[in-house]
């Protein structure tokens, strides 16, 4: 994997009101790789050398009408910055989870949809993975969903390969079980992406404390 365009495009895709703020938290491990925030990091592990290896990242918090703020779980009020007709292409996106009963608008699955078409990455965090599926993004890969839905999921819809595990790659769809499994995921994505950065991904790895359980459950 060549390495990742710097200044670094980041984009929260929120679906609907009330989702799970953790869903999205994920991106805040990105961020701790952001170049002024790993300087401080560094600088307090005895490491000042490494506050040179963080990325310039611009966030972009989209959802469909650009209207906002969007309310997520926990009284918890995010900032839109963006809609889908005036989001630029990204390098990373991250969707968050929606109700169970969540389907997109065409409008948002074109938007995805042209997205995963210009990413670098592409990430589901656990009912996040619902505007992918029925955007078309999924079809044909493999991925992973909460475990309570991957029963009913099989039979719906065949055309992905169901894995029952905490986090599944493939190519460049990352897409992760439970709401805690997407942390785990990040670590996963952050060591296997920015081999380039690989000391300043362990150290925001450790300084965070992270648990990485390994993809399997059980292990």
């Amino acid at each position: 994997m060549s390495a990742y365009p710097n200044p670094l495009k980041v984009g929260v895709f929120l679906a609907e009101p009330l989702i799970q703020l953790l869903d999205v938290a994920p991106v805040d491990m990105l961020a701790m790789l952001q170049r002024d925030y790993l300087q401080g990091m560094a600088h307090m592990a005895g490491q000042p050398a490494l506050g040179a290896n963080g990325f310039d990242i611009e966030y972009f918090f989209i959802n469909e009408t650009g209207e906002g703020p969007n309310q997520m779980t926990g009284g918890f009020k995010v900032e839109v910055t963006h809609s889908i007709a005036t989001c630029p292409p990204l390098d990373i996106l991250l969707i968050g989870g929606p109700m169970p009963t969540h389907r997109p608008s065409a409008a948002v699955s074109q938007f995805l949809q042209a997205q995963y078409g210009h990413v670098r990455a592409f990430l589901t965090v656990c009912t996040g993975f619902l505007p992918a599926l029925h955007s078309g993004v999924f079809d044909g890969k493999a991925a992973t969903a909460p475990r309570g839905m991957l029963a009913g999921l099989k039979e719906e819809a065949p055309q992905v390969e169901w894995a029952e595990k905490r986090w599944v790659r493939d190519g460049k769809l990352w897409s992760s079980g439970a709401v805690a499994n997407g942390q785990e995921m990040m670590a996963a994505f952050m060591r296997e992406e920015f081999k380039d950065k690989k000391d300043a991904v362990e150290l925001v790895l450790t300084m965070s404390d992270v648990s990485v359980r390994g993809e399997e459950y059980g292990v």
